[in-house]
């Protein structure tokens, strides 16, 4: 590795670590240096703003896991729509993330509105996804779990209509974090959801399966435990 990769990597590594213990907004640019023992000129020779830390941070995460998962597609035994389940989990906030990792995007995109940030989630997601998603269908077609008139062009599509969902849900919950009533109308949308998948990909109807409502109760209070730390944390 190039001495550097190594600098930047470290910056990275300290960077992401701060903001998970201290919070996006509250860690300064000074607070990185400090930690790392760097000038100021080390730092902006490779960032030009904090903004700058934090997209690659998610770009690296992002496009390790996608990969990672495209690996793992390709060595599966699964079915197509298992693996389209897979793939579509993705565009979800609490399926995909790391608690503290949701934690902070779940404030800085739906919270604090940076709009940024999540579309830049979204671009990442979609370009990298809609290949693995268009091959999951053609597979689908192939072997008769799914019939689909354009198969080449409806992974943009599913994946697209999965962040908007997911930005919905966020949205939802985060319009009155204690309220459970929130998440019926959440499992609502999510059923409309599934069923859409399912007609717009041909799938036997409940064959999809997108997301866990147990599962999603239990990682929504525990990003709402870490959300509300990282808030008593701020000044």
């Amino acid at each position: 590795m190039k001495k550097g990769d190594l600098r930047r990597g470290q910056i990275l590594d300290t960077a992401e670590k701060l903001f998970f213990e201290q919070g996006y907004d509250r860690t300064s640019i000074q607070d990185i240096l400090d930690a790392l023992r760097l000038s100021k000129g080390g730092f902006y020779h490779y960032f030009d703003a904090k903004e700058a830390v934090l997209r690659e941070i998610c770009e690296r995460r992002w496009t390790g896991r996608y990969e990672r998962l495209r690996l793992e597609q390709m060595s599966a035994r699964r079915g197509a729509v298992d693996k389209l389940n897979q793939l579509l989990r993705q565009a979800s906030l609490f399926e995909a993330e790391e608690i503290p990792f949701a934690a902070l995007l779940l404030k800085l995109c739906y919270r604090d509105r940076d709009a940024s940030i999540r579309d830049y989630r979204r671009r990442v997601l979609i370009d990298q996804l809609a290949p693995q998603v268009n091959a999951a269908i053609l597979e689908g077609i192939g072997a008769g779990s799914m019939h689909a008139r354009y198969p080449l062009g409806i992974g943009r599509v599913l994946l697209l209509l999965a962040c908007d969902v997911n930005d919905e849900v966020c949205d939802i919950l985060c319009a009155d974090m204690d309220n459970p009533d929130r998440m019926i109308q959440v499992v609502e949308l999510l059923n409309t959801y599934r069923e859409s998948v399912e007609l717009l990909c041909g799938a036997p109807f409940g064959s999809v399966e997108l997301f866990d409502p147990a599962r999603m109760v239990v990682t929504w209070r525990e990003v709402t435990e870490e959300w509300k730390r990282l808030e008593e944390s701020e000044p």
